[in-house]
């Protein structure tokens, strides 16, 4: 997002963006548009609705990978 004043893009305080669309939530997350729209959809994926316009937030995303990142075990995440 810009700030319409200055032009500078609106961060938050990592420095990453405060929302990115949703292609560029697809393509950061190396996921199709589709399959991002669909994760959306059954609210697997976090996301802001402002109107009618679906914006991600990029420190939400990393938080949801963090949480469903699994290391080792079987094919559902399971430690064996």
């Amino acid at each position: 997002m810009f700030n319409t004043i200055s032009g500078q893009q609106n961060t938050g305080g990592d420095g990453l963006p405060l929302l990115i669309s949703a292609n560029m939530a697809a393509k950061t997350l190396g996921i199709s548009p589709r399959n991002l729209w669909t994760q959306t959809q059954s609210g697997t994926i976090p996301f802001i609705k402002i109107g009618r316009r679906v914006m991600y937030s990029p420190s939400s995303l990393q938080d949801w990978v963090a949480r469903n990142t699994f290391v080792g075990g079987d094919k559902n995440g399971q430690h064996i």
